[in-house]
């Protein structure tokens, strides 16, 4: 019985990419949202939920080479996306 696992394993590289990635764009991201007075809740709650999403989704797509299509890259991304709004606004706002 050769089945391949549902729950997405990863490397110590793309560990390191993602959060490598994570912290290199909310150090940016935001600094840059300082720099337009937005609230600091705010910035971090919309930071990390395009960040995690996206440098998820960057690993899992370019790094680890899971997926081949874009439908399924596309759908993880939006999956992520809100994932990690609820996780991300439960975190800093609660």
């Amino acid at each position: 019985m050769n089945s391949t696992s549902r729950i997405h394993f990863f490397s110590y590289k793309s560990a390191f990419l993602f959060f490598g990635f994570i912290l290199v764009f909310n150090f940016i991201f935001n600094r840059l949202m300082d720099a337009f007075e937005i609230n600091k809740q705010l910035s971090l709650y919309l930071g990390n939920t395009f960040a995690i999403s996206a440098g998820l989704t960057m690993v899992v797509c370019f790094v680890e080479g899971k997926f081949k299509n874009k439908k399924q890259a596309t759908l993880l991304f939006l999956s992520l996306l809100a994932v990690s709004a609820l996780v991300c606004y439960a975190i800093i706002y609660k």
